[in-house]
C-alpha cells in the first residue's frame, strides 16, 4: 500500500505491474507441496494471482476486506424487464439483505455503498465534463478512505440491470463489435424467454450509441458517452487501488468493464484485479481476456452481477488457507 492519491490528477497517476517472476515461483512452489502438479485444480490462478499481489511464493489470506457497491441510474430502456432494480439492489445492501447485502454480513465484512448521479443522457452524452469529474472524484475518494483505513483489498461491483447494459456498450465500443453479439438471452423468472426486454435494450442503447459514433477514445470520452457514472467511478476506483499497490477483486460484467476503462488509464491497472467468480458471458469472456485476467476459480455463479462477489472471495481465502496450510505440513 502506498500513501493517498488525493493530490493528483487520475491522468497523473502511475500503477506499476505486479513483478510476474512470482507467478513461476509461485507454481514451483504448488509442485513441490503435492506428488500431484494438478492438485489444487482451479484454485492455481487465484493462487498465483496473490502471489503477484504479495511478492511472495507463498501467499497467505488477506485480513481486511472492503466490500463497495456502486449504483447509479442510466437511461430509460437499458433496464427494461427489470426497470429500477437497481433501487432494490441498492435496498438490499444497505439492509444486508437479499443474494447481494446478506453475504458480507455474513462473512463479516464490511460495506459502502456507493451512489453516484445518474446517467441519463437526454439526447446527448450520458454525463457532461464536470459530472465526469464528479464520478471519477466519487471513485477515487471511496478507494482512497478505505485504503487509508487499512483495507488490504477491495472488493467491488456495480448494481443494476441498466449499469450491466452499459458494460455491454463499453464492451461493443472497445472490441468494435456489434451489441447484439454481447447481450445474451433474457429471460422471465419462470424460464421463459423475454424477447421484448431483450429488443428494448438493444434499440435504447443503438440509438444511444448511433448519436456517438466517432468520439476520440479518452477515458473522460468513455465515460461521458458510454460507461456513465457508475461504470466510471468504479473504474476511477481501480485506478486509486493499483496506485497504491492494492488488490480488488471483481464481479460481473460491470467489473470487467470497469476494469477495462481503468485499462486506459493506466494500462497496469487491471493486473491489480481479479475476479474468482468469472460466469460464461460474452462480455466477461471478451474483456477478461483483452484485459488479461488471470484464470478464474471454477465458479460460474450466474445470478446477476454482485451475487458472486462474495462466494469468489470465499473460494480465494479458502484457497489461500489450504494452500499454507499444506506449506506448514511440508514443513513439520
Amino acid at each position: 500500500m502506498t500513501d493517498s492519491t488525493e493530490l493528483a490528477p487520475i491522468n497523473d497517476l502511475k500503477a506499476k505491474f505486479p513483478n510476474g517472476v512470482w507467478t513461476s515461483r509461485a507454481r514451483r512452489r504448488l509442485e513441490r507441496l503435492t506428488p500431484n502438479p494438478a492438485a489444487f485444480g482451479a484454485w492455481e490462478g487465484g493462487l498465483t494471482w496473490s502471489s503477484r499481489i504479495q511478492e511472495v511464493a507463498a501467499p497467505v489470506p488477506f485480513q481486511r476486506p472492503r466490500a463497495l457497491f456502486f449504483a447509479g441510474r442510466y437511461p430509460d430502456g437499458w433496464d427494461a424487464g427489470a426497470e429500477d432494480d437497481v433501487n432494490v439492489a441498492m435496498t438490499d445492501v444497505e439492509t444486508q439483505h437479499g443474494v447481494i447485502g446478506e453475504p458480507p454480513a455474513r462473512a463479516g465484512i464490511s460495506t459502502k455503498l456507493v451512489e453516484v448521479s445518474p446517467s441519463l443522457g437526454q439526447g446527448g452524452p450520458l454525463l457532461d465534463s464536470a459530472e465526469v469529474e464528479d464520478a471519477v472524484l466519487a471513485g477515487r475518494e471511496v478507494a482512497d478512505k478505505a485504503i487509508d483505513a487499512g483495507h488490504d483489498v477491495l472488493l467491488m461491483t456495480g448494481l443494476g440491470t441498466g449499469a450491466q447494459t452499459a458494460a455491454v456498450a463499453v464492451c461493443a465500443t472497445f472490441v468494435k463489435n456489434d451489441i447484439t453479439n454481447f447481450l445474451p438471452t433474457l429471460v422471465h423468472p419462470d424460464g421463459t424467454v423475454n424477447d421484448a426486454a431483450w429488443m428494448d435494450r438493444i434499440v435504447s442503447l443503438r440509438d444511444h450509441l448511433g448519436a456517438h459514433r466517432g468520439f476520440e477514445r479518452r477515458p473522460e470520452e468513455i465515460i461521458a458517452r458510454v460507461a456513465g457514472a457508475e461504470l466510471g467511478a468504479m473504474a476511477a476506483a481501480i485506478v486509486t487501488a493499483s496506485a497504491r499497490r492494492t488488490p480488488v477483486l471483481l464481479d460481473g460484467v460491470t467489473g470487467a468493464a470497469a476494469a477495462m476503462v481503468a485499462r486506459d488509464v493506466q494500462l497496469a491497472a487491471p493486473k491489480w484485479c481479479y475476479m474468482p467468480n468469472r460466469p460464461s458471458h460474452p462480455v466477461i469472456d471478451k474483456l477478461a481476456a483483452q484485459a488479461g485476467f488471470s484464470d478464474g476459480m471454477g465458479l460460474d455463479v450466474n445470478l446477476g452481477d454482485g451475487a458472486g462477489l462474495i462466494p469468489g472471495w470465499n473460494v480465494l481465502q479458502e484457497a489461500l488457507r489450504t494452500s499454507e496450510l499444506f506449506g506448514n505440513a511440508s514443513t513439520d
